[in-house]
Formats: structure tokens, sequence, C-alpha cells
């Protein structure tokens, strides 16, 4: 029997775009005994009209020139080696080796790692203040810095490097939208009372969930656990009236379920 036996937890974040047959945390969970129902609430849309090519092709076309290649996320990964794929075939197999390699965290990093790509991250918080206190970006010099992203999100790390002298650009490869799907399914689990837990691993995501919970579920909802990734989204969580929440060290598979586990017996 797992150390998360029993546990009906409902998860929220866009299916993850790469080659396995199932999510790694979801399959890291389900080993543990947990009963996983997976009811995205986003989904994450490649840009691939002309205009979006074009723009892209400039950061690719121009890559030599950049010190700092930043990927704040797995999808920026997996979106950046698609989009390659399907428009530069020098670059089909992978990524460049000429600038400097950054991911937000380590399952980033992972990811990049597998194509063969050593990227730096931060070792404790994986977000933006992390990447930030990183001793490379102290002071810019004028480096040029390519951050691959999606559409909107924070601005936090953008800007701050600006700040410090870095001269940043911005390629944003996909664009995450609000999906509604599986309202009925999860407005049924949290009227049912079916649920022991949700998993949100962003702000945007739990913005999305409350925007298709029906108003006579969300006293139920907000009553219910919510494991969250950082201290940013805790306090969102709070200020929407959420009782409790369990803040874990950062968005890794590793810490998730550590600190899921951790609180399993004592608080669910």
């Amino acid at each position: 029997m797992g150390s998360l036996s029993g546990l009906k937890a409902l998860l929220v974040r866009a299916i993850q775009h790469n080659d396995l047959k199932e999510d790694i945390f979801i399959s890291k969970l389900r080993s543990e005994g947990s009963d996983v129902i997976h009811l995205p609430v986003m989904q994450t849309v490649p840009k691939n009209q002309s205009p979006d090519i074009n723009h892209i092709n400039e950061y690719i076309v121009n890559y030599s020139s950049y010190n700092i290649a930043i990927f704040v996320s797995k999808s920026s990964v997996y979106f950046l080696l698609d989009w390659l794929k399907n428009n530069k075939k020098d670059y089909s197999d992978g990524l460049p080796l000429g600038p400097k390699y950054y991911a937000i965290g380590k399952t980033t990093a992972d990811t990049l790692k597998n194509i063969r790509i050593n990227a730096e991250y931060p070792k404790q918080d994986f977000s933006s203040e992390g990447l930030l206190d990183l001793p490379s970006f102290s002071a810019g010099n004028h480096q040029k810095v390519v951050i691959f992203s999606g559409v909107g999100g924070r601005k936090l790390l953008s800007d701050q490097l600006k700040v410090r002298g870095f001269l940043v650009h911005n390629c944003e490869l996909y664009s995450r939208k609000c999906l509604k799907d599986f309202s009925s399914e999860i407005n049924y689990l949290i009227g049912s009372d079916a649920l022991d837990i949700v998993i949100i691993h962003s702000a945007e995501l739990l913005e999305n969930l409350l925007s298709q919970v029906l108003s006579r579920n969300l006293p139920t909802l907000k009553m219910l656990p919510i494991l969250v990734p950082s201290k940013r989204i805790q306090c969102l969580a709070e200020s929407f009236g959420f009782k409790k929440i369990i803040c874990s060290p950062s968005a890794s598979t590793e810490k998730m379920v550590s600190t899921l586990r951790e609180c399993y017996s004592n608080f669910l």
C-alpha cells in the first residue's frame, strides 16, 4: 500500500507536451496509491500563424548573437523544438550550443538535458525570483538575453533583467487558453464531495478553475485542501478564501509529492 493510498486528487494543469505516455507527476502520485483525476482547465497552443512564424524566425536567425538563453517552462522547450523541426531544418535535431543556457527550475533543466543541453537553474526556489538570485544575473553589462516563454505570464524576470543592465528579448512560442471542456465533471466531483485535495501548479490555473466552478460549489471547493508550489500562489489562494493550503517549496515533482506525503496523514 502506497503512502498516498486512498487519496483522491484533482489535477487541473494542462496536458504536458512531451513524448511520454503519461505525465511524470501523475505517474508518481499513482505509484504511491493516489487516485488522480486529471481534468485540465488550461490548454497550450503553439503560435504558428504567419506573423508569429516570422517573429520567432528573427530570434532563431540571430541566435548566435545571444549570450544567454532562458527557458521558463518545459512547454517552452517542447514548443521551440517543434518549431525548429517544422521551420528550420538546420536545427531539426536540437538547439545550437552558442548561448549559456538557464532554466526556471529542475524539471525544465532536465527537459533540456534530454536534448543534450546543460542548463543552470536555481537549486531551491524554482521561480523567476530564484533565477534572479543566481550570481550570473547580478549585473548585465549589456549581455543579450533571449527568454523563451508563452504569451503573457509574469514580467518580473524580463523587467528585472533590464533594470540590471541586460538586453532582453522575449520570444513567445505559445499561448495559454482557459479550457472549459471538463467543467461539468469538475463541478460534479466538487458537489458530490468526491475529492480529498486539489492540486494547483500556477496562479492562472487557480483563476481558471474558479471561473468555471458553480457558485453553489464554491464554498465546498474553498474548504478542500489545495496543494500549491509557492508562497506567491498560497497568498493568492488565501485572498480567494481557501482555508486549507499546503505549500510546496517548489513546483518540481519531487517537492510537490514529498510535501503532499508529509501532510497527508496529519492534514487531510
